[in-house]
């Protein structure tokens, strides 16, 4: 091991000769103190007999309709304790238990467009799962929309105002914005770096604030997957402030230091078996700009009439997306949504559209937002990036922009199946 590093530092000492010098030029790493902590949790226990029922009894539901071509109940009971020692003298123990009651169908327009729908609920314990009853009402909920979805029309190119609802708002945030202020993407040359030389300045509206705080465990009753005690450098998870009143103050940042921002705020994460970067843990995006819900509606409304466009858009639920970060590419996004309408500017009712992917730059959508609902709705999920796949939550209010857009989403030409599935058929 020493004479390989030995050979990696002679190799750093003669490409600094060779090239040119990086724009950021601080230290590799940074020192910790040393940390003691022990939290082993042991294995999480259930009834798989009873669980096994009672998830075959939730999965019938799905088969009394034969369009739907695929459908899953499923839950996952998982501990993980984590050992974490280190040359600053840390020995850490950090254990958790997590729960997910994961609900999934598809089915299949005429047109051959796949389209899926799902619910996914997290808790720490068993008992913060929902019951039966509230399980089953998320089964009728999804397949009621998935129905409509079916039936929808196609929606066609559009630019124009929009609502993000709340948990869709959470998701957009962390796609759009969270990714491109963790600190690594800040010191990489390969980086397009968005925000790097931003500090001080106005980033989006001055309503808004925006957070990174992995030490809350719950909001609103309900648990959050990106919450964890210690990041996976053995630093205390932090309350890192990012955007204050549409201000940029600071980024997530990991014992990788960068230009201004010489210590870790706590996010340096990773799944097992990858290198460490800075990843977020719970977004939280708060609004000094609330209104009812049957405001922001109206307001929906009103700005569609004041730029002549006869109808806005609700996204009430949104998949996850990818954005693209670097500067070899368009540094740009695609969003995936789910379940959407249109609100007519007439009068006519909402109407359900399908096939919509919304794409955009991060500077130009954030300037576009112009007032926020009182509700506050919780994306828990997980998170793809270099460090593998982490869990993550993000919390945000429903949000009004004058102006997103939207592309028409990829799709099939196969026809729907014309033979029910021969499990329906003996």
């Amino acid at each position: 091991r020493f004479k390989s590093a030995q050979e990696k530092y002679t190799k750093v000492l003669a490409e600094r000769q060779v090239k040119v010098l990086e724009t950021d030029t601080s230290a590799d790493f940074t020192r910790s103190a040393a940390i003691k902590f022990s939290n082993k949790v042991p294995a999480v226990k259930i009834d798989a007999d009873d669980w096994r029922a009672r998830l075959k009894k939730f999965s019938a539901i799905f088969r009394q309709y034969p369009w739907i071509l695929s459908s899953t109940v499923s839950l996952t009971a998982a501990t993980q304790n984590r050992y974490i020692v280190s040359t600053d003298k840390s020995e850490i123990i950090d254990g958790s238990n997590r729960f997910n009651l994961r609900l999934n169908a598809s089915t299949m327009a005429e047109d051959g467009m796949e389209l899926g729908l799902g619910s996914r609920s997290f808790a720490t314990s068993l008992d913060r799962l929902p019951d039966d009853q509230a399980i089953a009402a998320k089964i009728d909920s999804l397949i009621r929309n998935l129905d409509a979805l079916r039936k929808a029309p196609m929606v066609e190119p559009y630019s124009g105002p929009a609502i993000m609802m709340a948990q869709a708002c959470g998701v957009f945030f962390h796609e759009i914005f969270g990714h491109r202020i963790e600190g690594h993407r800040q010191k990489s040359e390969f980086e397009g770096q968005t925000f790097t030389k931003k500090i001080n300045e106005p980033i989006m509206p001055d309503f808004i604030s925006v957070v990174d705080d992995p030490t809350m465990a719950e909001y609103g009753g309900r648990d959050l997957n990106g919450h964890y005690d210690y990041d996976d450098e053995g630093v205390p998870a932090q309350n890192a402030v990012i955007v204050e009143s549409g201000i940029l103050k600071g980024f997530l940042l990991s014992r990788s230091p960068i230009a201004r921002f010489p210590a870790s705020n706590g996010h340096g994460r990773r799944s097992y078996g990858n290198r460490v970067v800075t990843r977020q843990g719970v977004l939280y995006v708060k609004s000094a700009k609330e209104v009812p819900a049957d405001e922001l509606r109206q307001k929906l409304i009103d700005e569609c009439r004041l730029q002549n466009k006869p109808y806005g858009l609700i996204f009430y639920d949104i998949s996850g997306g990818y954005t693209s970060t670097g500067r070899e590419g368009a540094q740009s996004f695609k969003v995936i949504p789910l379940f959407v309408k249109r609100v007519y500017v007439d009068g006519r009712p909402d109407e359900v559209v399908r096939g919509v992917d919304i794409v955009g730059t991060p500077l130009l959508s954030l300037s576009k937002i112009v007032l926020t609902g009182d509700d506050y709705g919780i994306f828990n999920g997980t998170c793809g990036a270099e460090s593998g796949w982490v869990p993550v939550s993000a919390i945000a209010p429903s949000i009004l922009v004058s102006e997103i857009e939207i592309e028409k989403k990829a799709k099939g030409q196969d026809k729907p199946p014309i033979l029910p599935a021969p499990a329906d058929a003996q």
